[in-house]
């Protein structure tokens, strides 16, 4: 192929190269090569290129970002303000890039860029610092983020998200990995107030108002099937949208509620005025918490963290339940 055809080809692909973000790395390494020299010949030379190809990328360059980058009037070249801005940016881009070859070559992926987890609130607030202390050993940056189940969902679909740890296992979908780290009953809890009058269930249904967390939330809908299978209809009074709401709420009086001891103890001091109570022991009724990812994509760490989980509920938040409610004691399992 001539020496022009050739150059004329290259020139056409690097051209579509350049049209989804207006550049690609090549073209920031012939902009960085260019602003420090300050000659167009001498970043060909430097990169190996010539000197009409590194105009023509230039020339694409700004045509595809709309904007002036380079003062061509004088000698040497020199940066416009647009042209500073994007200097610095390609410097950044060029140097992780770099740093992303180095670790793929190297093929040491043991601990990882960003990890992005969300998870269910309870957890969050009752185990939140040494959790943090497990994600911090396996990653150099870290997100956490508490929300709705269904959200929290969407979020490791969509991949917003690299783990869940969620009350929703999301077993219709292949493709994922699951890591139960704990199983929890759920409990009456009503007012302090009345723990001398009331025992169980049935007499606080008759007597005081079901505080309901909405009908959105997975808590809320688990709920509200216990107890149309209890056959039990409970009047729609109060519907709040977080345990905290709920529970204060409780605490001052306002009625009942449904729950578990993990969103129960991240309450805090309100504690004192609320009285933890058995369910009926005709149906078992737990609230599961998983670990989902995508498959194989993390290597080992979701089982290495799943572990560590269970490892910090057993030590921070077990004797706690052995404590104040030792009648849950082999009711509350992690694993």
């Amino acid at each position: 192929m001539p020496v022009r055809t050739h150059r004329a080809c290259w020139q056409l692909r690097r051209m579509a190269d350049l049209k989804g973000f207006g550049f690609d790395l090549r073209s920031l390494e012939v902009f960085v090569a260019t602003a420090q020299t300050g000659n167009m010949t001498m970043a060909a030379t430097q990169l190996g290129l010539t000197q009409s190809s590194v105009s023509q990328t230039l020339s694409a360059l700004e045509q595809n970002l709309n904007v002036a980058l380079l003062d061509r009037s004088v000698r040497p070249v020199e940066l416009t303000v647009a042209g500073r801005y994007f200097y610095d940016q390609s410097c950044h881009l060029l140097a992780e890039a770099e740093k992303t070859h180095g670790v793929m070559t190297q093929g040491n992926f043991q601990k990882l860029h960003l990890l992005r987890i969300a998870m269910v609130d309870s957890l969050a607030t009752s185990l939140g610092q040494p959790l943090v202390e497990v994600i911090k050993r396996h990653t150099e940056h870290w997100r956490i983020s508490t929300g709705r189940s269904h959200m929290h969902a969407q979020s490791l679909l969509s991949r917003s998200v690299d783990i869940i740890i969620s009350d929703d296992a999301l077993d219709n979908h292949e493709h994922l990995s699951r890591h139960r780290i704990l199983r929890e009953p759920f409990v009456l809890v009503i007012p302090s107030l009345y723990a001398s009058q009331f025992q169980q269930l049935h007499q606080v249904v008759n007597q005081l108002d079901f505080i309901r967390y909405t009908s959105d939330s997975l808590i809320g809908v688990t709920i509200e099937r216990y107890l149309r299978r209890q056959n039990l209809n409970v009047p729609i009074r109060m519907q709040l949208d977080n345990t905290f709401a709920v529970l204060t709420s409780v605490a001052a009086g306002l009625g009942w509620t449904i729950t578990t001891p993990l969103c129960l103890f991240q309450c805090g001091p309100i504690r004192d005025k609320l009285t933890c109570l058995p369910l009926p022991g005709d149906e078992p009724f737990f609230r599961n918490l998983t670990l989902v990812s995508r498959h194989h994509e993390l290597g080992n760490l979701p089982q290495i963290l799943a572990n560590d989980s269970r490892q910090i509920i057993n030590q921070s938040f077990l004797p706690k339940i052995r404590d104040e409610l030792p009648w849950l004691e082999h009711e509350f399992y992690a694993g």
